[in-house]
C-alpha cells in the first residue's frame, strides 16, 4: 500500500478526532440560566406556635464553585460593596443573582456569601408571629446586626450533591433560610415572657442585641447554619 496514502488517511483521522474534540468542549461551554430566589422557611415551629412570614437580608458578595463532569470546573464571585439588600419572596428571584452557568454535570456545588453593612438596615431582618400560651398571637421582630459569612453545599431536589444544568433547561434554585432551626432550642418560656415594645403601635416581641438579648444569643449562636440551596 502507497506509504502517502496511509499518512493521509491518518492526519484526516487526526483532524477529524481534533474536530470533534473541539465541538464537544464548545458544547460544555455554552450556558444555561440560573435564577436564584431567596426565601423563609414557612413551616411552623414550637408545636404550632411560631412562624414566619417575611423579611431580608443584605448581602456584600456571592461566590459560586462548581466541581463539573464535562469541561473546566466554574467559579465566579459578585461583591455588592454597597449592599444588595433582598426581600424574601418565595416567587421571585433576585435580578444581581441571576447567571449565565456553563451546562454540565456538577458533582458539587458550593455557594459562598456573607452579610455587609448597608446604611439604615439591618443585615438580616424576620418577621413572624408567635402563639402564646394564652392563645394571642402577637408580632416577632428580629434584628442582626454583624457580618456573617455563610458555606452552603447545594442539592437537587431529591437531596442529591450531584446537580445536572442543561441549556434547553432553566433552573431556578432555592435558597431558604430556616429562622425556625436557628430559634429550636429557644425555650418556650423565653417566648412566653420575652419584653414587649411597640413597633408602628402593634405589640411586638423585639428580639435583638439589646432587647430580649438572652433570646438573640442563643439565635446568632446557630445563624451560620440553617440555610439550604436547592436546585
Amino acid at each position: 500500500m502507497n506509504i502517502s496514502f496511509i499518512i493521509n488517511r491518518w492526519i484526516v483521522f487526526l483532524i477529524l478526532i481534533l474536530f470533534f474534540n473541539s465541538c464537544n468542549k464548545d458544547k460544555w461551554n455554552e450556558p444555561t440560566t440560573v435564577n436564584f430566589i431567596v426565601d423563609v422557611n414557612r413551616e411552623e415551629g414550637h408545636g404550632g406556635k411560631l412562624y414566619f412570614l417575611s423579611g431580608s437580608i443584605v448581602l456584600g458578595d456571592f461566590t459560586f464553585d462548581g466541581k463539573r463532569v464535562q469541561g473546566d470546573d466554574v467559579y465566579f464571585k459578585n461583591n455588592f460593596s454597597s449592599g444588595l439588600k433582598i426581600d424574601f419572596n418565595q416567587n421571585v428571584s433576585v435580578g444581581d443573582l441571576n447567571f449565565e452557568i456553563p451546562q454540565g454535570t456538577f458533582t458539587k456545588i458550593q455557594i459562598s456569601f456573607s452579610t455587609v453593612e448597608m446604611v439604615g438596615e439591618n443585615q438580616i431582618e424576620l418577621d413572624g408571629i408567635f402563639n402564646s400560651g394564652a392563645g394571642d398571637e402577637i408580632n416577632v421582630h428580629f434584628e442582626f446586626n454583624a457580618v456573617e459569612k455563610f458555606t452552603v453545599l447545594s442539592q437537587s431536589a431529591s437531596g442529591s450533591p450531584e446537580i445536572v444544568l442543561k441549556k434547553e433547561t432553566p433552573m431556578t434554585p432555592k435558597m431558604v433560610f430556616d429562622p425556625i432551626y436557628w430559634f429550636q432550642p429557644v425555650p418556650i418560656e423565653l417566648l412566653n415572657n420575652a419584653e414587649i415594645i411597640d413597633i408602628e403601635s402593634v405589640p411586638t416581641i423585639l428580639i435583638n442585641s439589646t432587647t430580649n438579648p438572652e433570646i438573640y444569643n442563643i439565635i446568632v449562636s446557630r445563624i451560620g447554619d440553617g440555610v439550604k440551596i436547592i436546585f
